[in-house]
């Protein structure tokens, strides 16, 4: 297998560049790293021109599997309108979370094949405990299983609204990300039935609240024909997640959207990887991503 590593948004550490590599080696992964992959510009990989230019290259390389994000942190809205997808194949997918929700959802919008799934540098951070290592493994191994188009499939737990079978692309990512670019030229849009799946890290209630509240104002929520909550990773929640299922199902029910939780998704050991935009449906509280 071939990957190209990029990183189009934070700055990485020479050191996890250097980890993922050889882990990536030690599996018999042949690894292109950017040109820019080691800059820095203030907190940024390198200028928005250069991370750009990297992720075009990317996609040129011969025999090239997958592209994969380093990292994310912020930067990946500075360019993604300028992207020329004339020069993006439509088989090769561009995999990572976090700020590069945009980008996959720019991907998906464009016809370009997406995984959300974790960063590379994770591969430098197995798990501080037996649990964690084993969290780990799982969601690269999840990772590997997507290359490879097998479906994803996950128990939910059901929360309120429609409690029929259910089906629409799945979409989404990061509640921050996807929110702060609501109502400008890289918003999420929905063009057919969606399933909406969502995760943060680090934010308090309130602010979950307004960036909710600001996604489902700017997107076409008759659309929605789901939303399912991931992981909130150190997240300030008066009640753990049952606080924040209450306060997303004050919106869900109110536009008559079915609500689940409990997606293994997120910003920790648990990232289990799926195909964004793919045809999904959920059935008896079981989400299945693909073959469909």
């Amino acid at each position: 297998m071939r990957i190209a590593l990029i990183a189009p948004a934070g700055g990485v550490k020479d050191e996890r560049i250097d980890t993922a590599l050889a882990v990536l080696a030690a599996a018999g992964v042949e690894a292109l790293l950017g040109s820019h992959a080691r800059d820095h510009h203030r907190y940024l990989a390198g200028t928005a021109a250069d991370r750009l230019a990297d992720l075009q290259a990317a996609f040129e390389w011969p025999k090239v599997d997958a592209v994969w994000c380093l990292r994310g942190g912020y930067g990946s809205a500075q360019f993604v309108q300028a992207i020329d997808w004339e020069r993006i194949p439509r088989d090769v997918p561009l995999v990572g979370y976090s700020d590069m929700s945009l980008l996959l959802a720019a991907f998906a919008r464009h016809e370009r094949a997406a995984i959300h799934a974790s960063v590379a540098t994770e591969l430098a951070l197995p798990g501080a405990t037996p649990a964690e290592q084993q969290a780990r493994a799982a969601s690269m191994a999840s990772l590997a299983a997507c290359l490879q188009h097998e479906v994803s499939e996950w128990p939910l737990a059901y929360h309120g609204g429609p409690a029929e079978a259910l089906a629409g692309r799945v979409v989404g990512g990061n509640l921050t990300t996807l929110a702060s670019v609501a109502g400008t030229p890289s918003a999420l849009t929905l063009n057919d039935d969606a399933i909406l799946l969502l995760e943060d890290v680090g934010e308090a209630e309130f602010r979950l609240e307004r960036c909710l509240q600001q996604l489902l104002d700017s997107i076409d929520t008759r659309r929605v024909k789901a939303l399912v909550l991931g992981r909130f990773e150190r997240c300030t929640l008066a009640c753990g997640m049952d606080s924040l299922v209450e306060i997303v199902a004050e919106y869900t029910n109110a536009r008559g959207i079915a609500l689940y939780s409990d997606a293994p998704v997120g910003h920790g050991c648990v990232n289990h990887a799926w195909r964004y935009g793919a045809r999904a449906h959920i059935d008896a509280n079981r989400l299945r991503i693909g073959g469909l």
